[in-house]
């Protein structure tokens, strides 16, 4: 069969993907892989995609189909650079539906670039089967052709590049820190071995520390010689340090505890320190991403928590094969997921990755039996440009989670600093607009941050944590207390002056006020006036107008007093929102 003119023979990455179309041949899903090639996630119809002197053919394809069969034709199709691809299809009808309309199920492999990427394929299998024969320690690979040394250290789930230079860069280098004649010899005899070695090889070289590059350390080096598919040789192999002095650990990520037990994904510290680990590392862009599934409480209300565990599960799962090794994925706590990118380097590319991700989470759960509808609301925010600690890419990404949900849920938000600015008041809006529902979530969402924050880090980050009560329950002060001291153990909020509580705090007398075993509430402080009126005073002098304070005792059993205040407003919050800080204050005392 000769091959048609109007087939490209320009490059494109796109070997394999599979998209849903209806009965009109709309797409109605595709995978991240459909959504790169064709340029965009909406409005696509397959018929302006095949080749017209195919159209029929395809046509013909999809109207012969039962329900449980099959179809497979030889076709052409166009992507976003408007040249035509030499396409194999296979075209099923399983009886699946999509937001109700039943589908074509599309598998669609670009026949071209099959090859070619089952050679580079290869050459990579080649690669990573020898590092993995290996010991794990630093790893170095050197590509001839290319004249490109780098030096790898494999921790855990994630291979950090450590070092990667010419050849000629490493000499001067190396001899530059270490100009010993004796050093630059046996540097010499490694170089040569990498030039010219045949098949394996082993000397011993003292140089620094790919890590810790002042460091200086005795290795030895086994080295192992292979071939690509167009006979060009590439040198991997191990250095093995001989002394042991400033061994590393394996990073907390890497480590069974980074794990959520329930679905294996890393918990919040593990995604924490890994970002904080890729963002030092500099280099390459990254999103984070903030994901929540939508009305989650409704699932576990109408179709019970069993099922709403399958739902988690199943999330997580689809999740980790979206990602497919270009980052990693967390789980925060109950609905909430995480991830970061590696190797994504496009909005172009993120947004396929996202609308797959939403369509196929969906569409999993609608052909299931119990029809549950489960959709994501996704915030992103992006490094550098967006912030360059984990904590500023959080903030911003997780703000956005919540505009995903008040723009009415199904949905992911990109952070852009024209368009969002701060997010400050934006998300203060957000909330006022939230239905009960709502907002019980957000707020039960962060009581449950907070405790896997204390249960993993103790009181260390109970500042931060103060902050945080305040901005989520929108307070203007929060305070904590132990009976006999007259200073404040924790305080956040711009108090003028700080309330000096005297005999209330060093005498322990605010137990004897209390108007329940745990708390006192004043939605106004002037309801205080009649009950004791120094208290009364102490507060309004310091502009303080609505309070709640709960009393838990510390592990020693010593009260705390934990004051959530309003400054020159009334305390206005729902039962609802009290039980929350009850819960957020026994959480704290727990660990002071």
């Amino acid at each position: 069969m000769k091959i048609p003119e109007y087939i490209s023979k320009s490059p494109s990455d796109m070997v394999y993907c599979s998209a849903a179309i209806n009965r009109e041949y709309m797409v109605l899903m595709g995978d991240e892989h459909f959504y790169r090639f064709m340029g965009k996630t909406v409005g696509i119809s397959m018929l302006d995609c095949v080749h017209p002197e195919l159209r029929q053919e395809f046509q013909q394809a999809c109207g012969s189909l039962e329900q449980g069969g099959s179809a497979r034709i030889l076709t052409a199709m166009r992507g976003m650079d408007e040249g035509y691809r030499q396409i194999d299809m296979t075209i099923r009808d399983c009886g699946h539906t999509v937001n109700g309309e039943p589908v074509w199920e599309l598998t669609i492999y670009n026949l071209f670039i099959i090859e070619e990427k089952y050679l580079q394929a290869s050459d990579d299998a080649s690669r990573y089967r020898a590092f993995l024969s290996m010991y794990q320690d630093y790893l170095f690979n050197y590509d001839v052709e290319q004249d490109s040394f780098a030096v790898f250290r494999y921790m855990g789930i994630k291979s950090t590049v450590l070092m990667k230079c010419s050849l000629e860069e490493l000499k001067e280098s190396v001899t530059a820190m270490y100009p010993r004649k004796s050093f630059q010899e046996e540097l010499e005899v490694f170089c040569r071995h990498l030039l010219s070695a045949q098949e394996n090889f082993s000397c011993d070289l003292r140089g620094p520390m790919p890590r810790h590059p002042m460091l200086m350390s005795l290795f030895h080096i086994d080295g192992k010689v292979i071939y690509k598919h167009n006979n060009q040789r590439v040198v991997l192999g191990i250095l093995r340090r001989m002394d042991q002095r400033e061994e590393d650990a394996s990073p907390y990520y890497a480590t069974a505890e980074g794990k959520d037990s329930f679905t294996g994904l890393l918990n919040k510290r593990a995604c924490a320190e890994y970002v904080a680990e890729a963002l030092a590392a500099g280099g390459e862009p990254h999103y984070m991403a903030m994901i929540d599934i939508d009305n989650f409480k409704n699932i576990n209300d109408t179709h019970g928590h069993m099922y709403g565990d399958q739902v988690i599960g199943q999330v997580a799962s689809i999740l980790n094969s979206t990602i497919n090794g270009r980052g990693i994925v967390g789980r925060f706590g109950g609905d909430e997921f995480f991830l970061f990118t590696n190797w994504i380097s496009s909005e172009i590319q993120l947004r396929a990755m996202l609308t797959s991700l939403r369509k196929q989470v969906q569409s999993t759960f609608e052909n299931r039996e119990k029809g549950c509808k489960v959709t994501l609301s996704i915030g992103v925010s992006r490094a550098p440009e967006d912030g360059r600690s984990y904590e500023e890419l959080f903030k911003k990404a997780d703000k956005c989670l919540y505009l995903a949900k008040y723009k009415g849920k199904n949905r992911f938000v990109i952070y852009e600093a024209d368009k969002h600015g701060d997010l400050v008041e934006e998300e203060q809006s957000i909330r006022h607009t939230m239905d009960p529902l709502e907002k019980a979530e957000y707020l039960a969402d962060v009581v449950a941050d907070i405790g896997i924050r204390l249960s993993a880090e103790g009181a260390e980050p109970m500042e931060e944590i103060l902050d945080q009560i305040r901005s989520a329950f929108e307070l203007d002060g929060v305070r904590i207390h132990r009976a006999g001291r007259r200073e404040p153990l924790y305080i956040s909020g711009d108090y003028q002056p700080v309330p000096d509580m005297g005999s209330f705090i060093v005498e322990n007398g605010m137990a004897g006020i209390m108007d329940h075993p745990h708390y006192l509430m004043a939605s106004h402080i002037t309801n205080l006036e009649g009950v004791n009126r120094e208290l009364f005073e102490t507060l309004r002098n310091s502009r303080i107008e609505g309070m709640v304070c709960f009393c838990y005792p510390d592990r020693e059993g010593v009260n705390l007093y934990f004051f959530f205040e309003t400054f020159n407003h009334r305390f206005r919050w729902s039962e609802s929102d009290k039980n929350f800080l009850l819960t957020a204050s026994r959480l704290m005392a727990n660990i002071l």
